[in-house]
């Protein structure tokens, strides 16, 4: 028997409420706390920091603009007027949890149930570009915050793997009526949409992501070595440079979450530099405005950012290990500037690939530097795979 789900629908333009809803007196802290914040005053001139873009100037021009001018109420009534609910979901072994989601249903027929999973730094936000053009070419969508990102639920005790999310995120699905569904993830989401085809094939009839690493996709050994495309010797490389020199955030977040949290939870410039740093880094030279990034930022601080960390915890990434091949039928959006990303002869070694699209423009956030392209693959993938 199914587990019974309470969906509880807030939208504010039809009871006054409001699903994401700070409280006055948190923007009274967090504006105190922009006021007194503390930067450094030895580094104007520095030569040996790193190369992220996330300096003293950049910093600080950020934060004028968040001290004087950028209003969160407004950014919160724009994600608010996306149609959300949240469920109480058995997971095995953890009881209940409470899961916020989007649900934005397509007028067409027959439209295909979509489940878009996002990752880390990211949040439901990333949906919002892509959502119109799902919703206007035949996808119902379903955008669940990840068990302890945003105002879903985080278990209480360890041991809340990817596979319980997968688990989570399947169930919710089923209670929404849909025995069948498509899947499509990012960063975290790439890795939880493949667990989902292979765990539940009878029901996730097709997987796209647009982020692949050697964790999942470990490096197959080859009779001879294939010809790799100028994109694809460009794909290992970033994947190494990755591996060797921007993994450090990694190894904190997995071993020392709840540490890191104390800094990152009391200090809205420590998170709004360590979100920087991520979305300078992992993106293709897009344009961040201020104002995008103190959003970002504040998706994480607010709710408090050392729950998302835990998934680094439960999930490690030092273990390769042979993935079983996985039949359900898959399709890849590769983007120049995703940091991880395989040659298309590896992914084929260990999933059913039968699509690939390769683009010179987009990076790790793809739903949001590149949504056009993103969402055309997603169409055009799922629309075959489901017929």
């Amino acid at each position: 028997m199914p587990h019974k789900v309470e969906v509880k629908l807030l939208m504010s333009q039809d009871f006054g409420a409001r699903m994401i809803n700070v409280p006055d007196s948190e923007l009274v802290l967090l504006q105190r706390k922009l006021e007194l914040a503390r930067l450094p005053t030895d580094l104007d001139n520095e030569r040996w920091a790193e190369n992220n873009g996330v300096s003293v100037k950049s910093v600080k021009q950020v934060l004028d603009i968040w001290r004087a001018s950028y209003v969160w109420r407004e950014e919160e009534a724009k994600l608010n007027e996306l149609p959300q609910y949240k469920a109480h979901v058995a997971v095995d072994g953890f009881g209940d949890l409470e899961v916020h989601f989007v649900h934005s249903q397509s007028a067409l027929k027959d439209a295909i149930p979509l489940l878009f999973i996002h990752g880390w730094p990211g949040s439901i936000a990333e949906v919002t570009k892509i959502l119109p053009k799902l919703n206007g070419n035949g996808f119902h969508v379903v955008a669940p915050s990840l068990p302890g990102y945003g105002i879903s639920q985080c278990p209480d005790q360890p041991g809340f793997k990817n596979r319980n999310d997968a688990e989570a995120l399947h169930k919710l699905m089923l209670e929404l009526g849909y025995d069948h569904y498509v899947v499509q993830g990012g960063d975290w989401g790439s890795d939880i949409a493949r667990l989902l085809g292979r765990l539940y094939p009878e029901h996730a009839k097709a997987v796209h992501i647009n982020h692949v690493n050697l964790i999942t996709m470990p490096e197959p050994k080859f009779d001879k070595q294939p010809d790799y495309t100028d994109f694809e010797r460009r794909s290992i490389e970033q994947q190494k440079h990755f591996a060797t020199a921007e993994f450090a955030y990694y190894t904190i977040q997995a071993e020392k979450p709840r540490t890191l949290g104390f800094a990152m939870h009391d200090s809205p410039v420590g998170m709004l530099a360590w979100m920087m740093d991520k979305l300078f880094t992992w993106s293709d030279n897009y344009p961040w405005t201020a104002s995008e990034l103190i959003t970002w930022t504040l998706l994480h601080y607010f709710p408090g950012p050392t729950t998302p960390f835990h998934m680094y915890r439960e999930n490690d990434a030092s273990m390769k290990r042979e993935i079983p091949y996985e039949s359900t039928p898959t399709g890849v959006s590769a983007f120049a500037g995703e940091m991880e990303m395989i040659p298309r002869s590896w992914a084929e070694k260990t999933a059913n690939i039968v699509f690939w699209q390769e683009h010179e423009k987009g990076g790790h956030f793809a739903a949001w530097e590149n949504p056009d392209a993103l969402a055309g693959d997603m169409i055009k993938f799922f629309r075959t795979v489901w017929e």
